[in-house]
């Protein structure tokens, strides 16, 4: 089946609002063996909108509009569509009911513009938004189903993934199964060399891209059941297993920090850390995951100088060494360690901005791990940008946090 996503708002057009939306349907589309092939984002104008839909309904199967269902005279997706297919708008009793109460249930006033969301044509069924006030359509016209949703994404998501997903699923033929592989501290073409005699493939493809947690390999096939895709993708995915083996950190939707949560708890390990140059960032990383003060001691930001000679760097290996070197680093990891009791301490430096410090480049990064008998340390030379160059840290940090627990593990 063809499909196409439609976004609607202005404020996509103009930078206001990233289109999220589109990207998260993206993501659904393959498993349920529905072929994606076109994304529009447009504004709030009639004219162009009732264009494109007319373009999408004789092209597509499948049309997934999101935006515009709104209470404001510039929430115009569902007038729009009833000028499309040459019906008219009427307001559902039933539906109005159910608009009054979302509001009374609140203790708001029904403002009386919001009535438009419980308009409706002929050809379409209300789908149920139990978080918002605006409720999606189910059109059926010709040969194509299009699907209006909300705009904001926690709205959209409950929709299609309670709703829509069980309908498409009940007719899909065919679906498309991703394995992901993610890689640290291999770059893009070095993985590429690597893995070239299994890129040629078509079923299942093999493709290569970079996030911001390192670089990710994609295994892809089709079949009619999703048994009959990982058939396909597992004996490609034990080669390239074996070829990048060492320097895999994580699968699928795994987040590092979440790899690093598993590992630290098995090991029953305890992890301290003192951040200069990412500000936080990593702990804050650590956070994000559940459970991550069952090995998670705390961080200390030491930017300043002043900072680190108060963590504990003596004063003449700042003054000798530098705030941004080897020395310095081993120590803010010896010192975290002892600061939050923890049976790992980590410590970076480094230089984020754009400016030569200490006679060290911009981009230049110091990360060092210590157990209290065994202390490992590594320089790294980043590309310019700020956020980058932080993100980049948080990635590196947890690679060496990774590499430091499976050696001492040797031993």
């Amino acid at each position: 089946m063809k499909a196409e996503i439609i976004s609607i708002g202005t404020e996509l057009l103009l930078g206001e609002t990233v289109d999220t939306n589109s990207n998260f349907l993206a993501s659904q589309l393959p498993e349920i063996g529905i072929d994606l092939l076109w994304i529009t984002q447009i504004g709030d104008n009639a004219e162009r909108i009732i264009s494109i839909f007319k373009k999408a309904i004789n092209r597509s199967d499948i049309i997934f509009v999101t935006g515009g269902l709104g209470p404001t005279e510039d929430d115009i997706t569902r007038e729009s569509l009833a000028k499309t297919l040459k019906e008219k708008l009427s307001i559902d009793s039933y539906q109005e009911k159910k608009l009054r109460n979302f509001f009374v249930f609140r203790n708001r006033t029904f403002p009386i513009k919001n009535i438009k969301q419980a308009a409706i044509i002929p050809s379409a069924k209300f789908l149920n938004n139990p978080v918002g006030t605006a409720p999606g359509w189910w059109v059926k016209t010709k040969n194509t189903q299009i699907f209006l949703m909300p705009g904001p994404p926690s709205e959209m998501q409950k929709m299609w993934n309670e709703q829509i997903k069980k309908r498409l699923l009940k007719n899909s033929t065919s679906v498309l199964v991703k394995k992901i592989i993610k890689i640290s501290t291999l770059g893009e073409s070095t993985i590429n060399e690597m893995v070239e005699p299994l890129l040629n493939g078509k079923n299942p493809s093999v493709g290569i891209y970079v996030k911001k947690d390192g670089v990710s390999l994609r295994i892809a096939a089709k079949a009619n059941t999703k048994k009959e895709a990982l058939k396909l993708i597992k004996p490609v995915e034990k080669k390239i297993k074996t070829i990048l083996s060492g320097y895999i950190w994580g699968e699928d939707s795994q987040n590092f920090a979440d790899v690093i949560q598993m590992m630290m708890i098995k090991e029953k390990f305890s992890l301290g850390i003192i951040e200069s140059v990412t500000g936080g960032s990593i702990a804050n990383e650590i956070t994000n995951i559940n459970g991550s003060s069952k090995y998670f001691h705390g961080s200390l930001v030491a930017y300043h100088q002043d900072t680190k000679i108060f963590a504990g760097v003596k004063k003449n290996i700042v003054k000798r060494q530098g705030t941004i070197s080897k020395n310095t680093t081993e120590e803010l990891a010896k010192n975290a360690r002892k600061i939050f009791n923890s049976s790992l301490g980590l410590g970076i430096t480094g230089i984020a901005g754009n400016k030569i410090t200490e006679e060290q480049q911009p981009g230049t990064i110091f990360i060092a791990i210590t157990n209290g008998q065994k202390t490992m340390c590594k320089e790294y030379h980043l590309p310019p940008g700020r956020n980058q160059i932080k993100n980049r840290a948080v990635f590196l940090s947890f690679t060496l946090i990774k590499e430091f627990i499976n050696e001492i593990k040797k031993k």
